[in-house]
């Protein structure tokens, strides 16, 4: 019978241990989402992701899926979802209460960067939006930028990597569940129909509308961004609006969403890489069908970055260029395209963009963080 009780007796303290140490990984994984700013002033962000905690160094381009190997301490890989041989160690620093305040990212300390967050909500075209807004830290009046999803079902934590890259830029964020996902109404939709992206751009333009009456928000430094499919949605947003003063987009298409079909579905959403003559052969016997930015991005007279990889194949980064290398050739618009070789879809470094290259990639192409801060700065000062 003692027999018995002790081994009872040990169980239970190994099942406690267990249960222990997996409530600390989930303390360390939600306690340590934030951005992080180093003595030089640039910054680092862990961000949560299909739970897992991802590093992405802004400084370099660098992003690692991370693994706890203590508490307090994790290892990334040589890519995004390389877990070995260990090529980074981040150790985080914590408070006598708890709170991470640092991390020391092999070798280097950059401290918390303090942020304010606060629920959203707003009207969408007949829907209910429920969101979030990162402030930093003072009272403003800061500018800001809403955070525009792509196709995907997403949260208003799927796109942290960017919204905290703005929020350590001064700018407050706002992010929101897309319509049917989360703690928004209304019917998720993944297809470009037309009704779709107007049901969205309205959506987009609610979380502006919203915004300019925050009293820690610059009614007049209002902008989006996002990519993929957001691309078309900011398009047809930004021409409906003169409250949105400023875009940036990545990997947005200035394409005509039939013909972006028929791409994708040649590449078989980024999984195949056909040549040029078997992407020609399939766009000269492609219509213009579907929405069409064009007209939306003629009128615009708001500064616009575009994002572009090279070797994009999810978005036909040729057409897109040559289509905007058109619509700017009268005059009379502020658009900035920056192309990066060997960018993906996700505009992380790769080979040929294929979406197998993108899971081993070391990171985002060299220059993408740098240049969307130096094109903040330069377009949406007061």
């Amino acid at each position: 019978m003692r027999a018995r009780l002790a081994i009872a007796v040990a169980l239970a303290g190994v099942v406690a241990a267990c249960v222990a140490a997996a409530a600390s990984s989930a303390s360390d994984l939600t306690g340590a989402v934030g951005v992080y700013r180093f003595a030089g002033g640039s910054a680092a962000a862990l961000v949560q992701q299909d739970g897992a905690l991802r590093l992405v160094d802004y400084r370099t381009g660098a992003l690692r899926q991370l693994s706890q190997q203590a508490r307090g301490l994790f290892v990334g890989g040589p890519g995004v979802s390389v877990p070995s041989p260990v090529s980074v160690r981040v150790a985080l620093g914590q408070s006598r209460a708890g709170s991470v305040t640092s991390v020391r990212i092999d070798g280097q300390t950059a401290t918390r960067v303090r942020l304010v967050t606060r629920s959203a909500t707003f009207a969408g075209n007949g829907v209910q939006i429920a969101g979030r807004l990162i402030l930093p830290a003072g009272t403003g009046p800061f500018p800001a930028v809403v955070i525009v999803p792509g196709s995907v079902p997403a949260h208003r934590d799927t796109y942290d990597l960017w919204a905290l890259f703005f929020a350590s830029r001064g700018f407050a964020v706002l992010t929101y569940d897309k319509r049917g996902v989360g703690g928004s109404t209304g019917q998720y939709v993944r297809a470009a129909t037309d009704e779709n992206l107007r049901n969205l751009a309205s959506d987009a333009l609610a979380g502006v509308e919203w915004l300019r009456h925050q009293r820690n928000v610059d009614p007049h430094r209002i902008g989006l961004s996002g990519g993929s499919q957001a691309g078309w949605v900011i398009a047809l947003a930004a021409s409906q609006s003169t409250d949105v003063r400023f875009a940036a987009m990545q990997s947005g298409p200035a394409m005509s969403v039939g013909r972006q079909l028929v791409y994708s579905a040649l590449t078989r959403q980024g999984a195949a890489d056909p040549s040029d003559e078997q992407i020609h052969a399939a766009l000269d016997a492609a219509p213009v069908s579907g929405f069409d930015p064009r007209p939306a991005l003629a009128g615009l007279k708001i500064p616009v970055l575009w994002q572009l990889g090279t070797v994009d194949k999810r978005m036909y980064t040729p057409e897109t260029l040559a289509n905007l290398v058109a619509i700017t050739a009268g005059g009379g618009h502020d658009f900035t395209v920056r192309l990066y070789p060997g960018g993906a879809h996700s505009l992380r470094l790769t080979a040929h963009g294929l979406i197998s290259e993108e899971t081993t990639s070391p990171g985002f192409v060299s220059g993408v963080f740098t240049d969307l801060a130096t094109w903040l700065r330069t377009h949406t000062s007061r």
